[in-house]
């Protein structure tokens, strides 16, 4: 235990380092990677540390050291986060061709413009779902059919439209007037379009809806005022602003489990196996996705030396699987390295996912964790660099959380082509329409501007530093 518990935390003194060097403020996409690692590969192993929890599933570990796989496990993490380090550093010409991949708004949208955006995107949401409803048999069918039947693959590319709705709305939550109608009306459709994605199968708009209302708050609210104007820069360091900052984790891991409670309820009546009697520290981490770790600690035991290395075949499947059929021709069905997985052990649908840091080493091993980690760094700079004006934008600010945390969360995964073709690029081609249809709101009257401070970052450098690659 000793021995695990120093390994979590030398990794943990690395990830701190990390941060000190690559974030420029607390809520900039490089944070948000970071924080997204913290949760997997740091938070997770000092649970197991401690004996707080045992790796799940239970029964795949019911022979193995534990104690051994998590030192292997934080020197892999380790590895990682030096990776990714030299990433951000030392790939600067890269940046911004990468940041290519990331929408590019050109300037905040006008209050109204963004208040009907989000009323029609609600409503084709709305229609797109009812037309299923019917189809399966109302909400509850839609949900058996999303996570137990598997039967909604045709129908993937609509669910963006719950998803850009909702980030339209929240950048229209910012620059209506507080405590007005409107506002509430904005918030109720934000609400709206997180149960349709609810009744998908699917958890992210609204868990990320309501990060980043909390979390803009604290940009575009007084907090976010009062922390910009620190003389130091250093929103942190504010007392009020780092009591809501923390406070944002730990709603979205509790709206997390309450709306896999309600999915499971629906469908089966009860909780899932893997929840029902299991103890307060496995329900919550298996209900909000916390136990990749997990997965990674069984890649780290049995690869190579039990089944072989896939030789990188997993990132070139993820990207024949993301390009049309017109150019590549009817291909096989992707199988996503979680799911070849957890099929290796246990026949089921859902997958065992093992974070960025998995998918590169049962590809490649110990060069491909550090491949990965390189990638991690370079794609959370460039998503630095493209979203830099997301202190000034709330739109920008929603679009970096979806691509930070849903496309490329903690790095490249073998399916973030997949994703980035599914999310990224209705969000991108939504974006160049905006910027080539819809009169940029510069120039207009301040009231009709969305309003957020000056802010600088969070070390010594203002946040207009970001601009440079």
């Amino acid at each position: 235990m000793i021995v695990s518990l120093a390994a979590v935390l030398a990794s943990t003194v690395v990830w701190a380092l990390v941060y000190r060097s690559l974030v420029r403020h607390p809520l900039d996409p490089v944070a948000i990677t970071l924080y997204y690692l913290a949760l997997q590969l740091l938070v997770r192993p000092l649970v197991l540390a401690l004996g707080l929890d045992t790796p799940f599933p239970t029964t795949l570990f019911e022979a193995r050291d534990t104690d051994g796989l998590l030192l292997r496990g934080q020197l892999v993490v380790t590895v990682f986060l030096l990776a990714l380090w030299a990433g951000a550093r030392l790939t600067a010409p890269l940046v911004r061709p990468v940041a290519l991949l990331f929408p590019q708004v050109r300037a905040p949208l006008s209050r109204r413009t963004l208040v009907v955006l989000t009323v029609v995107l609600t409503g084709a949401a709305f229609v797109a779902t009812v037309a299923l409803w019917i189809r399966y048999g109302g909400p509850a069918g839609l949900l058996q059919a999303s996570k137990v039947d598997r039967d909604l693959a045709e129908s993937r590319a609509l669910r963006s439209i719950p998803m850009l709705a909702a980030l339209v709305g929240i950048a229209a939550f910012f620059t209506v007037p507080r405590w007005s109608l409107q506002r509430i009306a904005v918030l109720g459709l934000i609400a709206v379009n997180g149960y349709l994605s609810w009744t998908w199968g699917a958890r992210d708009v609204p868990v990320l809806s309501v990060v980043a209302l909390l979390a803009g708050a604290l940009i575009f609210g007084r907090a976010g005022r009062r922390a910009a104007g620190r003389p130091d820069g250093r929103w942190l360091r504010d007392p009020r602003w780092r009591r809501g900052f923390l406070l944002v984790p730990v709603i979205a891991l509790l709206l997390a489990f309450s709306l896999r409670a309600a999915r499971d309820t629906v469908l089966w009546g009860e909780l899932a196996s893997t929840i029902e009697g299991q103890g307060t520290v496995r329900q919550v981490a298996v209900a909000t996705n916390n136990t990749f770790y997990d997965s990674l600690l069984l890649y780290l035991d049995d690869w190579p030396d039990r089944f072989d290395l896939t030789g990188g075949s997993d990132f070139v499947d993820g990207s024949v699987a993301a390009l049309p059929t017109v150019l590549v021709g009817p291909q096989d069905p992707f199988v996503s390295p979680a799911v070849q997985l957890a099929q290796t052990y246990i026949d089921r649908n859902n997958g065992f996912p093992a974070t960025a840091v998995g998918d590169w080493y049962v590809n490649l091993g110990l060069p491909g964790v550090v491949l990965g980690g390189l990638l991690a760094g370079l794609v959370a700079r460039a998503g630095q660099f493209a979203f830099r004006r997301f202190l000034r934008d709330p739109l920008v600010w929603g679009l970096s959380l979806v691509f930070m945390i849903r496309v490329f969360p903690g790095g490249v995964w073998a399916t973030s082509a997949p994703k980035w073709v599914a999310i990224g690029l209705p969000l991108i081609a939504f974006t160049v329409l905006v910027n080539l249809f819809v009169h940029r709101a510069r120039g207009r009257p301040d009231d009709d501007l969305p309003v957020a401070p000056p802010a600088t970052g969070d070390g010594a450098r203002p946040a207009q530093a970001a601009s440079a690659p």
